[in-house]
Parts: C-alpha cells; structure tokens; sequence
C-alpha cells in the first residue's frame, strides 16, 4: 500500500509539474504582428507590409478626373483616367520585389521593399521598419527634346514606421525623398526641384473581419515645387480573401510617391479630388 501511495504522489507531482511547464510555454509564445496594413498601399503610398515567401500580388490602380467637374463631367468620370497595373512578388517574408506600368508618361516603376525590423505580439519590438527603394522611367516618346536614358530616370528612398495599436488600429509614418533626373520649367518664374523631401502619414481603423477605413497625406518638406499640393486621400477597404479591393478618393493622378510629392497640384480641401480604386488580387505559388 505504501508504495502505491508514493507512486501516486510521485505522478501527482510529475503531472503538475508537466501542466506547469505546459502553461509556461504557451505564455512566451511569441510571433510577428499580423495584417499591420492588409495591402502593400493605400491608395498611391506605400505600407510597411511586405508580401510572404513565394506570394504574387497582381494590381490595378485605376483614378479618374476630378470629382469638381461636376454633371457636366460626371463628377470626374468623363474625364481622363490614370492606370498602373503591376506586380509583386514575396522573395522571401521580408523582401519583396515589383514592377508597373503607369499609363501617364508611360512610366515603368521598378521598386524593393525590405522590412528590416518586424513587431512582436510580446511588444518586445513595438514597431515594424521596412526599407523602400524604387526607380522609374518615363518611356513616352517626347516631341520636344530628345531626353537622354538618364534623363528620363527618377528615384524614391523611404523609410516605412508603423504600429499596429489594437486589432482595429494601425499608424504609420514615412520619412522619404525623391529625385527628378529632368525637370522642364513651363514658365519663367516656375520654382522647380530635382529633389524633394516629404514625411508620408498613413492609417487604417478595422470596421469588421472585411472592411476598413484608411488615409494617407504626404506633405512636402521644405522647398516644393511651385502650384504644387500636399497629397491626400481616404480609402475603403474590403477583404475577400484572395483580393482586397480599396476605394478612394485622391488628390494626386501618380500610384508612385516620387511623382506624388513633386506633381500633386489639386487641394483636397477645395474639393479637388478623384475617385479612384485599387484591385489586389494575391497568389500563393
């Protein structure tokens, strides 16, 4: 009798200490933030999410002309449309690589996003950091100069910060710069630069399990571009699953910050604005 009480003491106390140890496991589960941002943009600005190993998002970006013009233009639907339709491709969790093609200036973006620094659910790391690079070139044929290849080059730089503070909120902000190889004066006392400055803000508020709110605004910092604007734009989100759809409304024509910094001239706050919308449809390969 004695030595079967010992050995239920013995398995009393194993047991106990393996459910102890069990508990303690699950406790310091950790593991990056999921779904910071759902998509890699908003409406034209970039998030810090970066696509997963062997993941493909295919993209149409599409806006129309401004919503100002009214009846007699539809409220911008008449007017001219801009288009860039692209691709990205996860390399690994956190590279990813792409490339477009925007129908203004027949521009080819290629660009890389690298997220050096991811947040943990322990709040460990409460922030994520993605790299962005990107160049373009303006393909279209000039009838004006005879641009060399350099000359048709531009550059972006941009460094991503975000936080995603609840399940329902996300923030983030974007120092960057871009650079123009060409720019062509239309007037004699046009300010122009090949180089600009500008701090990106972006933000996105979980209705429900689908749907989200968003906003970007991209103000330039320091000297800008004469008749320019900052860029603004909010944004309706809905997750299907294998796409998510934005809806928009946007200041700027460009998908690319390089050219939403330097060629935004319509204010939001005279309602100047387009209606727009963003099409991402994922694959895992």
């Amino acid at each position: 009798m004695r030595i079967f009480i010992s050995f239920g003491l013995i398995m009393l106390v194993a047991t106990s200490s393996l459910y102890g140890q069990m508990e303690r496991t699950r406790a310091v589960q950790d593991g990056p933030v999921e779904d910071i941002f759902l998509a890699g943009s908003i409406a034209g600005l970039s998030t810090v999410t970066a696509l997963p190993a062997k993941n493909l998002n295919t993209m149409v970006m599409h806006n129309f002309g401004l919503v100002s013009g009214g009846i007699d233009e539809f409220f911008g639907l008449d007017g001219g449309a801009a288009v860039r339709l692209g691709i990205d491709y996860g390399i690994t969790d956190r590279l990813d690589i792409g490339i477009g093609r925007t129908s203004l200036e027949n521009m080819v973006d290629l660009r890389v996003k690298y997220v050096l620094l991811q947040q943990l659910r322990s709040d460990d790391i409460p922030i994520q950091i993605a790299l962005k690079g990107g160049v373009g070139i303006a393909t279209q044929k000039e009838r004006r100069f005879d641009y060399s290849f350099t000359e048709r080059l531009n550059y972006l730089a941009s460094v991503l910060i975000a936080r995603k503070f609840s399940d329902q909120f996300s923030l983030q902000v974007s120092p960057m710069i871009s650079h123009q190889n060409t720019v062509v004066k239309e007037l004699p006392n046009e300010s122009l630069h090949n180089t600009l400055f500008g701090i990106g803000l972006a933000g996105r508020y979980k209705l429900n399990a689908r749907n989200a709110v968003g906003f970007e605004f991209l103000p330039v910092i320091g000297p800008r571009n004469t008749n320019t604007k900052d860029h603004v734009a909010i944004s309706y989100e809905i997750d299907t699953g294998g796409h998510v759809f934005q809806i928009f409304f946007m200041t700027g024509r460009w998908f690319t910050e390089q050219h939403l910094l330097s060629r935004t001239n319509d204010d939001f706050s005279a309602m100047d604005f387009r209606l727009g919308f963003n099409i991402n449809r994922f694959f895992g390969l």
